[in-house]
């Protein structure tokens, strides 16, 4: 079996094992392009690249099946993954032997978890950890050994979903923010989907994390997605005839369509610097 047909694979029955996706064709069309690590998958290192972030060392925590790591290094890039599951590391193993990646490249690939990063302190220029966050055993250990590991001066970029939405991503259903987990195992039964997936997921949203991060006096952030919505209701509502608090509302369901169609879920998108 080559590397390509067994991530086809082992997705398929990720899915269908802890969310009940069933939809095949979707998920081996998924498979198809985190197979192919020769593009700029969800653009992220084009803004990496815009503000000179690949200058230094970079972390990606974790790096699933490798798509975003391999890109870096194909570029000559100063990076490393960390990958918890077996098979992702496997199927890693046999993509860089098929496809004959240089020997360094098994040396960039650790397998560990977030909760205890194998670097020393201050080790990164940059750090990236997108849509792993909801994964973790511990979050907030988590975000300790990410903030221990980054360099002083340096940038950590979480993206995750945001579980402050009526809508989740893993089993796309409809689902109500932070539903109580009893509650949530009863309403999968409800649809026949399996719970096992459930217990993989933390109900983290972006006011929890920075509620968390002011406990870190050295930490400057950003949240993106409220960045985004400013610039996005500025443009489009600036001159509104409408009262404030009513032009606020429209731009919120205009920016969240999708959102409010119950068609996807938020986002986590904050940019943390370490000061000192």
């Amino acid at each position: 079996m080559d590397s390509k047909t067994f991530l086809q694979q082992k997705l398929v029955e990720d899915s269908i094992e802890y969310f009940g996706y069933d939809n095949i064709a979707v998920t081996k069309e998924l498979a198809r392009i985190w197979h192919d690590d020769s593009k700029n998958l969800n653009g992220r290192w084009k803004e990496i690249e815009n503000f000179d972030d690949h200058k230094g060392k970079i972390l990606d925590m974790a790096c699933g099946v490798g798509t975003f790591l391999f890109y870096g290094l194909k570029k000559g890039y100063d990076i490393y993954g960390i990958e918890p599951e077996k098979w992702k590391l496997s199927y890693m193993d046999m993509k860089m032997k098929e496809l004959n990646y240089p020997d360094y490249y098994r040396d960039r690939i650790i397998e560990g978890v977030g909760e205890n990063i194998p670097f020393e302190d201050n080790s990164f220029d940059y750090i990236t950890t997108y849509q792993t966050l909801e994964h973790v055993q511990n979050v907030e250990k988590t975000l300790n050994e990410l903030i221990r590991v980054l360099k002083v001066g340096g940038k950590l970029k979480i993206q995750a979903p945001d579980y402050n939405s009526f809508y989740e991503p893993h089993y796309a259903v409809p689902f109500l923010p932070r539903m109580n987990k009893k509650l949530a195992k009863l309403y999968l039964k409800f649809l026949n989907k399996p719970a096992k997936g459930l217990d993989t997921l933390n109900w983290i949203t972006s006011h929890s994390l920075k509620e968390y991060l002011d406990n870190f006096p050295n930490l400057k952030i950003v949240d993106l997605e409220e960045l985004y919505f400013e610039r996005y209701r500025n443009k489009r509502f600036k001159s509104s005839f409408l009262p404030k608090f009513l032009s606020d509302l429209v731009a919120k369901v205009s920016f969240y369509k999708s959102v409010f169609l119950l068609k996807k879920e938020k986002q986590i998108r904050l940019v943390i610097w370490k000061e000192s």
